[in-house]
């Protein structure tokens, strides 16, 4: 695929990343990665760098709307952007030494856990935090901060492997370990993300893995469709949203893992 299909394909790529991250929340990871490796045949560290930059671009358009109306708090959040920088290189680094064949069957099954996750208990933000306020509580100031450190390293290792910004776990630290308002969780959470998937890229970037060009095609698509995506939301419950897009993560989760054993 080259020239003008090969164009529009990107910017319908970025579109559909869009519409899956705003609809239920999904990191634009879970459908630019499949995307390129299984349909373009692009190596999986190079598919994961451009799913990063994009996460990055796209992250600071959606930040900049929550800036602008007050949500986004950095001055407490900066110990878990802190310890997701120091992960993010780690993760980034450490995928370097693993073959392309068993990078897609980890991110394959990864795929299938997250799609089952979706499937079965969704991605509402609010439900999530729900779940979440029984059970997690810090009294202190030091134990907030070398948990906010921990989680924050972890969430940034992840996102360095699998190329995944971690939005909503963010989300859940600023809420339960730093006390946020949920608005100002998600929004300051969004400028997380781009910084954790910052230092991801800027990992990626230095061995060679980020093609530029296409994440910034691909990142137009993924921001109109993110804006557009809201617009659709009403049109169909929480619970079919999930159920759809979860399925489709488990099915493309499915056929990444079973292309690389068969």
């Amino acid at each position: 695929m080259d020239g003008p299909l090969l164009l529009l394909y990107l910017a319908l790529l970025g579109l559909a990343s869009g519409l899956v991250m705003s609809l239920v929340g999904a990191s634009a990871v879970m459908v630019i990665v499949p995307g390129l490796n299984l349909v373009l045949g692009t190596v999986m560290h190079k598919a994961i760098g451009v799913s990063l930059l994009v996460d990055v671009l796209a992250s600071l358009a959606v930040g900049y709307a929550y800036w602008r109306h007050g949500n986004v708090d950095l001055r407490q959040s900066l110990w878990i952007a802190l310890g997701s920088i120091a992960g993010a290189q780690l993760g980034a680094g450490y995928t370097v030494v693993i073959p392309s064949w068993l990078l897609a069957i980890s991110y394959g099954l990864w795929m299938v856990g997250a799609g089952a996750t979706i499937w079965s208990k969704g991605l509402d933000r609010t439900k999530i935090a729900d779940r979440f306020y029984k059970y997690v509580q810090f009294e202190s100031h030091a134990k907030r901060v070398t948990a906010a450190l921990v989680l924050g390293f972890l969430i940034g290792l992840n996102s360095g492997i699998f190329g995944a910004g971690g939005g909503v776990m963010i989300m859940l630290v600023l809420m339960f370990v730093l006390d946020y308002p949920i608005h100002s969780a998600i929004g300051t959470s969004t400028i997380i993300m781009a910084i954790t998937a910052g230092s991801a890229t800027l990992g990626y970037l230095v061995r060679g893995n980020v093609d530029v060009f296409v994440s910034a095609l691909v990142s137009i698509g993924t921001i109109l469709g993110g804006v557009s995506g809201a617009k659709f939301a009403n049109l169909a419950s929480e619970e079919t949203l999930s159920k759809a897009v979860g399925g489709i993560f488990v099915l493309l989760g499915v056929v990444m893992t079973l292309l690389r054993i068969f």
